[in-house]
């Protein structure tokens, strides 16, 4: 089967668009997604102080 050196530069791009992705997405879920750091959240209102650890 031959393919035009067009279709492999559009393949190539699709698997580093996917690859980015990939990367991209880890990096989210192990600093800012579910696998982060606990936050603690200090509200003050009406009702007095309140505070909430997630």
């Amino acid at each position: 089967m031959s393919t035009s050196p067009s279709s492999n530069k559009l393949m190539y791009f699709v698997v580093g668009i996917l690859v980015a992705a990939a990367i991209g997405f880890g990096i989210y879920y192990f600093t800012e997604g579910p696998g982060g750091e606990d936050k603690l959240e200090i509200s003050i209102g009406e009702d007095g102080i309140k505070i909430d650890g997630n």
